[in-house]
């Protein structure tokens, strides 16, 4: 099984990819952070023209100056697109800027100054020029936008540049490699661990010069310089595509290194021509390699605020089936239930289809119907929050540090790690209860029938308080709607198995009480027998009874009996057979009673909420349990 998990993440194929490529040994791709491996790179490119690196001290590295620029994230026009919108993004923005404008520690000049002033270069207290040499080179200079000097590549070519200009370069190569060896599949995988191993160090490399507070070498006129130039750069070209006529486009979020273009009343096939033509133009103003692509269209589309956007994506003209991409939003995030997240979805591709508000309300009317009736399953409704135990008082800790603490009460080994997801529902306990003492663990609700989710605060808090803050934005309350919907009676939580009762015949709610008698068989109503509140199915919730017809064909009523109960114990045998598979254990025995057998009682020890077969195996169990109170009856029949 280990060696299965190993296959498929590729994790000893992409290790040693890596440490060809960094020219490391293996473990340390795995412990070592990425300065390390740049540092690896660079020393050797360094080494043959005779460079040394600096290895600033703690104070040193503390003791020089702040980050003073920052890049461009604007605040994006908040409301619903219905036309579409371009992303245009830079490829690979930061390293193309330093291959462009030969930014490096070999190149740079220092910051422009007085006369006679003394200057800091990065974690250096003093950087001084030998005289006239600024004077011999002043026709070889770059400036950059935050003040610092660099020399032109005529004069020296920039360390940082060759580096990212080969890294680039390969990575192209291996790409092209991988489109002609598809058909080689361990080719194809180890190339592809190369060109992502290029990747990141390309990447990175940016963060090498501005680790300001634990950095190995780091140096802030650099990284000033990288993050100025790119903003400028994206502010060109904001301006060029607002002073075009003939676009008519408007720049409605730019993010780093990409610009998100609105096109009002344009087509998808006419934003892929525009936004083609626009970024061929930006293009053509920077300075190579700096390069301006089209990424994708989206057609509607509803921003929301930085970094948080929802649309239909198309990535070509030919595309026909556009996917829903959702970037920030609940929909994505892991701190909120499934069914928040499905919900979400649902009700935006709705809205992104037909506009329809009124098939909107509908939907939405189905789904808080379900929750309010508990025909819904519990692993939709699981939250799962971070916990650090041991830095909250008893009073003000979340949610899911009260149940790690009720786990930890039975057993100190089910202390959480530090930053670990704590899964947790919310039942509901009655009006005016407090919500923490309403959480409990997902375990509880599914070994007590009796509780059921507080429906109220899902629908509320979960799902309509997210739903709202984007359909606000086009004027739609969707918590006038749930207030104006016709009421319903909120049923216990049932999702464990369709027969067995609350343990130990507690019934808890007045529903519950007003149960009708069924025959067992045909589960008709009938008025034979009496109502009993320990019965072992939640069926009849009464003993178990034949009705006048079935009882005239006892063979009927066996045959009928013993098909549920092969039926339910060919279905815990399935899916217990696929958890053996995945978990590549044994089932283990439970204790047996007299009229069970082995077969119908066994398990297997795994327990991971996140998985929908354990609530299945959850149910079949139960059933097959609740089931075995028809044995009785069978052998009265048999012997009648």
């Amino acid at each position: 099984m280990n060696l299965d998990i190993l296959d498929v993440s590729q994790i000893i194929s992409r290790t040693c990819e890596s440490a060809r490529v960094f020219g490391v040994n293996f473990y340390s791709v795995l412990t070592r952070g990425s300065q390390f491996k740049v540092e690896s790179i660079m020393l050797r490119i360094s080494k043959p023209e005779n460079f040394l690196m600096i290895s600033p001290s703690r104070k040193q590295v503390g003791s020089q100056r702040s980050l003073e620029c920052l890049p461009l994230i604007m605040e994006p026009i908040s409301k619903f697109y219905n036309s579409s919108i371009a992303v245009l993004d830079f490829q690979s923005l930061y390293p193309s800027i330093i291959i462009a404008y030969n930014y490096c520690y070999s190149t740079c000049l220092g910051r422009i100054q007085k006369p006679g002033e003394s200057s800091r270069f990065g974690v250096l207290d003093s950087f001084d020029l030998p005289d006239g040499l600024l004077n011999s080179l002043k026709d070889y200079i770059n400036i950059s936008p935050n003040g610092v000097m660099f020399v032109k590549p005529e004069v020296r070519k920039s360390l940082l540049a060759k580096m990212l200009q080969e890294l680039l370069d390969t990575r192209v190569m291996v790409k092209k490699s991988m489109k002609e060896h598809k058909d080689d599949s361990g080719l194809l995988r180890s190339l592809d661990a190369k060109q992502l191993t290029l990747k990141f160090i390309a990447n990175v490399t940016y963060g090498y010069t501005s680790a300001s507070f634990s950095g190995r070498m780091p140096s802030v006129d650099i990284a000033d310089s990288i993050v100025q130039t790119g903003r400028e750069t994206l502010e060109r070209a904001i301006d060029l595509i607002h002073n075009t006529e003939k676009w008519g486009a408007q720049v409605v979020y730019g993010d780093t290194d990409s610009l998100f273009v609105y096109f009002p009343g344009k087509t998808v096939e006419e934003a892929f021509a525009l936004g083609n033509e626009i970024g061929n133009t930006i293009t053509k103003m920077n300075p190579a390699p700096i390069k301006l692509k089209l990424e994708k269209i989206y057609h509607p589309a509803v921003l929301l605020a930085k970094k948080r956007y929802v649309g239909f994506k198309y990535e070509s003209p030919e595309v026909t089936e556009p996917v829903f991409e959702a970037k920030g939003i609940e929909t994505v995030r892991r701190d909120h239930t499934p069914a928040t997240q499905k919900i979400l979805e649902s009700s935006l591709k709705i809205l992104f289809r037909t506009q329809d508000m009124s098939e909107l309300k509908q939907y939405l009317y189905r789904q808080w119907t379900n929750i309010l009736l508990g025909r819904v399953r519990l692993q939709d409704f699981i939250i799962a929050k971070e916990v650090r135990m041991g830095t909250y008082t008893s009073r003000d800790g979340p949610n899911g540090a009260i149940v790690a603490q009720t786990r930890m009460n039975k057993s100190i080994r089910s202390e959480p790690q530090y930053g670990e997801r704590v899964p947790y529902v919310v039942v509901y306990k009655g009006p005016g209860a407090k919500l923490k003492e309403e959480v409990v663990s997902p375990e509880t609700v599914l070994y007590n029938s009796h509780l059921r989710l507080n429906a109220e605060y899902y629908i509320r808090k979960q799902i309509i308080a997210p739903i709202s803050r984007i359909f606000n934005i086009i004027g739609v309350d969707i918590l006038s709607w749930y207030e104006n919907m016709p009421r319903v009676q909120s049923g216990a939580f049932g999702g464990l198995n369709s027969f067995a009762e609350p343990e130990n015949g507690k019934l808890r709610f007045i529903d519950q009480y007003c149960l009708r008698r069924h025959c067992v068989a045909c589960r008709k109503s009938t008025d034979q027998g009496t109502h009993t509140t320990d019965g072992a199915i939640r069926l009849v919730a009464a003993n178990i009874i034949v009705c006048e017809t079935c009882a005239k064909e006892p063979q009927k009523v066996i045959y009928t009996l013993t098909c549920r109960q092969t039926s339910a114990q060919r279905k815990l045998r399935n899916i217990l057979s696929t958890c053996q598979e995945c978990t590549g254990l044994s089932p283990l025995d439970c204790k047996t009673s007299n009229n069970q057998s082995r077969s119908q009682c066994e398990d297997v020890p795994c327990v991971s909420l996140d998985c929908p077969i354990y609530y299945e195996r959850l149910t079949a169990k139960k059933d097959v349990q609740a089931l075995l109170s028809y044995n009785k009856l069978l052998d009265d029949l048999s012997f009648s």
